[in-house]
């Protein structure tokens, strides 16, 4: 049970929090040049309730909060105390985001999920990302043996520092200890190679601070495929499990390819494998990794 003091406290952040929402209310209204009128007759809310929420008495609901804000045009966090954030300064830096055009929003996000970074932190390396069956494991040791660098799979690399079977790994110590072992890997192969192209297992997205370690450390090509190929491709390597349920295994990869798309799309570049036979996508991916390494005489 609360007691008188800690009644008081929460009395006081209420009207701290009731004023707040009064002075901006009123600062947005007279922004735009709008009546208390206007804005009542445009978010359906009675003129006189409205005066009370612009006098720090009244305690509106997140309905007519929501009404509000749309009336006036603006996101509902501008209503709200240091637009809901804890910190003057994130209360700046989300209104400037709000501020921002729709059409400016994507490459902000790109850019705070994948900050600038210096050509040397990625070296000559290429990283091939992407769904299992996109052609990561052969187009990969193919552009390596053209270019005369090291080809490396993240996933064998585990199994070798492991000592067995990835399956088995999950099995015994679950999905944590095999991103430990991915994360390990990969530092390994910083360490040990300035040039190399390297395969990521499909599942890498799922550990956002390797996948950003990775962006930040290499050139990315994501391969992608039709479902179909993917599928097949599967199949072709020794993997009859599809067959069991090829309508619930489909749907399962369009499901996946469909999490995953949005971060696989952060790649440098992209190169659907599906459109070409083998030779020229090889080729392809070859101009793809030459151009971001801006160097043809590496790849």
């Amino acid at each position: 049970m609360a007691t008188s003091n800690e009644s008081s406290g929460s009395n006081d952040t209420d009207e701290r929090g009731s004023a707040a929402l009064a002075r901006r209310l009123r600062a947005l209204r007279a922004k735009i040049g709008m009546t208390r009128l206007q804005l009542a007759t445009a978010s359906g809310t009675s003129e006189r309730y409205l005066a009370t929420i612009e006098q720090g008495i009244g305690n509106p609901s997140v309905t007519v909060l929501t009404n509000l804000a749309a009336a006036l045009d603006v996101a509902v966090a501008e209503l709200l105390p240091q637009g809901g954030e804890r910190t003057a300064l994130r209360e700046e830096v989300a209104a400037a985001i709000r501020r921002l055009p729709e059409a400016r929003l994507p490459a902000l996000l790109d850019w705070l999920r994948h900050p600038a970074v210096g050509r040397a932190a990625k070296g000559r390396r290429i990283a091939l990302i992407g769904l299992r069956g996109a052609g990561k494991s052969t187009l990969g040791a193919a552009l390596a043996q053209r270019a005369g660098i090291p080809f490396l799979e993240i996933s064998k690399e585990v199994a070798r520092v492991y000592g067995g079977d990835i399956g088995l790994l999950i099995e015994l110590l679950g999905q944590g200890a095999l991103r430990r072992y991915e994360r390990e890997a990969w530092e390994a192969i910083l360490a040990d190679h300035q040039a190399a192209v390297i395969a990521a297992p499909g599942g890498v997205v799922a550990d956002p601070a390797l996948f950003d370690r990775v962006m930040a450390t290499a050139h990315t090509v994501w391969l992608q495929a039709t479902p179909d190929d993917h599928m097949a491709r599967v199949m072709a390597q020794g993997d009859f499990r599809p067959m069991a349920s090829h309508r619930g295994a489909m749907a399962d990869l369009k499901a996946i390819l469909a999490a995953r798309s949005g971060d696989y799309v952060r790649a440098d570049a992209r190169l659907d494998t599906s459109a070409q036979d083998f030779a020229a996508t090889l080729d392809l991916l070859e101009g793809i990794a030459a151009s971001l390494l801006a160097d043809r005489d590496v790849i």
